[in-house]
């Protein structure tokens, strides 16, 4: 059930204090117990679940302790990436091809679905920075609810694979793992999935077609696209905007190829920005906001 007004408790009303919205970083003391109640009951009955995550992670049973009970009993630190790690390898996800028809789930599965809805509702209401991700089936970390409605309606704007694209590159960006490198291929990726076919065609069929040729046809044609939104005088803008946009992302990109003066690894400041910058340029391309004159 979904909360109508962010909970407030009593004294902080009386007080007239604003609603606790902090988000907590790691396992705090009132997060500990309902996430290793969280880690048993989702393995129950799942001993090669819990084998596995042991063997991903790392993590060597204790003395007299089967696979399950030390993923229960993991160090503080370690609880995170536990949750994540049993995200990411739960056979539940493989028991139905459509994760969200809830009503009609049974059995197993039907269980499964219960514990992820758990889960969600105990980081929420703890407060924790990490929600889970379900298309990609792990965590990831919160950036606010306005940044993630924006992803969300990206994601159902576009195309299979730019959707596919984007939300690689948030998790990238924002998973219990940042890979930032990633995080950008898979944004520009994302942008390329729409772009290309759309200012390109003939040279995106035979796949020839890059987000930096895009943005040369862009700009040596400028008055031949148009974005809705109008100048000052009520006119359509041309594609300069756009443009603009697409080349802080491909510029900025200088882990793209090795040996260069100006190659290195992206960090996580530059990784975020791109995604977040890539999710407005896959919605507008998707939406129609770019148009032919």
């Amino acid at each position: 059930m979904t909360d109508r007004q962010p909970f407030q408790s009593l004294s902080d009303r009386l007080a007239g204090r604003l609603p606790d919205r902090a988000l907590h970083d790691g396992v705090p003391d009132w997060l500990e117990m309902p996430l290793r109640h969280w880690i048993s009951a989702s393995l129950e009955e799942e001993y090669d679940t819990a084998r596995r995550v042991c063997l991903r992670l790392r993590l060597t049973p204790r003395t007299k302790q089967n696979y399950e009970t030390r993923l229960v009993r993991a160090d503080i630190p370690e609880l995170l990436d536990v949750v994540d790690a049993i995200l990411q390898s739960h056979p539940g996800w493989s028991r139905s091809e459509n994760v969200y028809n809830v009503h009609r789930m049974a059995g197993t599965f039907e269980y499964w679905i219960d514990r992820l809805a758990e889960l969600q509702d105990v980081l929420s209401d703890g407060g924790s920075s990490y929600r889970i991700e379900l298309d990609e089936r792990r965590l990831v970390r919160r950036v606010g609810d306005t940044v993630e409605q924006a992803l969300d309606q990206a994601v159902v704007a576009a195309p299979k694979d730019a959707a596919a694209h984007i939300r690689a590159a948030w998790v990238a960006a924002y998973g219990r793992n940042p890979d930032p490198d990633k995080a950008f291929n898979e944004a520009i990726r994302a942008v390329e999935e729409i772009a290309c076919p759309l200012v390109e065609e003939k040279r995106a069929d035979s796949n020839k077609s890059t987000l930096g040729t895009v943005i040369g046809q862009l700009k040596s044609v400028p008055h031949k696209w148009n974005v809705i939104l109008p100048d000052r005088s009520g006119d359509l803008r041309n594609a300069e905007g756009v443009v603009v946009m697409m080349e802080l992302l491909w510029h900025a990109q200088h882990s793209r190829h090795g040996g260069g003066a100006s190659s290195r690894r992206q960090n996580q400041e530059e990784a975020e920005a791109a995604v977040n910058l890539a999710v407005l340029l896959v919605h507008w391309l998707a939406t129609g906001v770019l148009r032919a004159a």
